[in-house]
């Protein structure tokens, strides 16, 4: 197994793996426009892991400059408990750590089976915030307010 930057032509199988998992959005932002725009912007946090030249797990992550952020970590069900998920959180956060960011957080919904997977691997369940969002671009192209 090797882990590599994440590339563009990852795209559509990355799309199938995170689509593979219950708890797991795939959305607008997820499309190869969208996509190839943030590896533009934080590809030095997008990995890939292949094993016998298919896509077994990735990890994409960016930053605000400030804050890094887990957007989407997900290793193939033949694949799991190999070790990849780790190797893979291991070197987002070595890049991350190597940008100068002090704190990474990720959002997760609350059902979803990695949470213990996260703990595990030393992240915390915060409760002295609240998530609040607000969509911009709905899926029918309206704006804000309307």
């Amino acid at each position: 197994m090797m882990i590599r930057p994440m590339q563009s032509n990852d795209h559509g199988e990355l799309v199938r793996l995170w689509s593979s998992f219950p708890g797991n959005a795939v959305t607008g932002a997820d499309s190869l426009g969208e996509f190839e725009a943030f590896l533009t912007k934080n590809g030095s946090f997008c990995f890939t892991a292949c094993g016998n030249d298919e896509v077994v797990g990735s990890v994409m992550a960016g930053s605000d400059g400030r804050r890094g952020y887990i957007y989407h970590l997900a290793v193939r069900a033949d694949h799991q408990r190999k070790g990849i998920g780790s190797a893979l959180m291991r070197r987002v956060e070595d890049a991350l750590f190597m940008a100068g960011l002090e704190k990474i957080h990720l959002f997760i919904f609350s059902d979803n089976p990695a949470v213990s997977f996260y703990g595990k691997a030393g992240w915390h369940v915060r409760n002295d915030i609240t998530v609040m969002s607000r969509v911009l671009r709905s899926t029918e192209g309206n704006g804000p307010g309307t």
